[in-house]
């Protein structure tokens, strides 16, 4: 029987780690990554077509023994599971998992950075959780609105959607997917150990693929760079997802862009929550985290507050 490619996801949740194991993964020789990183198929692309999927991201397979992309979302859009069993009921799907306050103030902080939240964190997950009343991407409509909120052109006016809580609620969207894959193809590992025994891990992963697992990989130097603006007051005209950002970024050679990004983005430490928040957003997890330690039959205790 001819295997389907992909024949593995690296699927999030976002703030996971996602670009590091994609990195790391590629290396392998018997390991094919999608040369664009996020492709969003199974959440935005689908409509296109699984000859669209194989000949953007996978035409460059040849005779590696596993071939995959890496799209964080995929762990929070409950309607992207039905499409991933649909496509592939065999596919093996890798989650990474870390402290889910400390997950979602991550994404927060990101999306304050590059423009797309003006709200503080404590106000905008009371605003996800207004939200989570009226919206749960299940299902085709959940689909549509998905697809709404991301293909709009006033980004740079709306939050939007906000999934500070989504994607850090573990044990909901693990349900999600053992519901429809069989628990021994996904495998779960956590940042912590990922950051600890990142070889080690990554044996765990290869094992998991069924690809020679006493590889390592040269290049460990793999990470997210976190960039915070010089210039705050000029971050709600010139900030990367602003409308005249865009324009001026269509217009100018990339030499000069650079040097405009380079001059307003720094290398800088993260924001550091408040213990107060990270008390309110523990309330909101405290319980899922219960949940997947029953799930997993493991112990967190290290992401509880004392």
């Amino acid at each position: 029987m001819q295997k389907i490619i992909p024949n593995f996801l690296v699927g999030g949740p976002p703030k996971c780690a996602s670009t590091s194991l994609n990195f790391y993964l590629k290396q392998h020789p018997e390991i094919y990554m999608s040369p664009v990183k996020q492709t969003k198929f199974f959440s935005l692309d689908y409509d296109k077509g699984i000859d669209f999927y194989l000949q953007t991201y996978f035409s460059g397979v040849t005779n590696e023994k596993m071939a995959g992309e890496a799209t964080p979302t995929y762990f929070l859009l409950p309607f992207v599971v039905e499409r991933i069993k649909k496509f592939n009921p065999e596919m093996k799907i890798i989650f990474c998992l870390r402290n889910p306050v400390e997950r979602a103030f991550s994404g927060w902080s990101m999306r304050m950075n590059n423009g797309t939240e003006d709200l503080p964190f404590r106000q905008a997950l009371e605003e996800n959780i207004k939200q989570r009343k009226t919206h749960s991407f299940i299902g085709e409509e959940g689909a549509k609105e998905w697809y709404a909120d991301q293909k709009r052109n006033n980004r740079q006016d709306d939050a939007g959607f906000r999934t500070y809580i989504e994607g850090s609620m573990y044990a909901y969207n693990l349900k999600n997917y053992y519901a429809q894959f069989d628990p021994s193809q996904i495998k779960i590992i956590f940042l912590d150990s990922l950051k600890k025994d990142l070889h080690g891990t990554l044996k765990e992963i290869f094992t998991f693929l069924n690809v020679g697992n006493t590889y390592q990989i040269q290049n460990t130097e793999q990470k997210n760079t976190y960039k915070k603006s010089k210039i705050k007051f000029l971050e709600p005209v010139l900030g990367k997802n602003k409308k005249f950002s865009k324009m001026l970024s269509n217009l100018m050679p990339k030499s000069f862009k650079k040097k405009i990004l380079d001059t307003m983005y720094v290398e800088g430490s993260k924001d550091r929550i408040t213990q107060e928040d990270r008390k309110f957003a523990f309330e909101i997890f405290k319980n899922e985290i219960i949940e997947l330690e029953n799930l997993l039959k493991i112990d967190l205790s290290h992401w509880k507050l004392q």
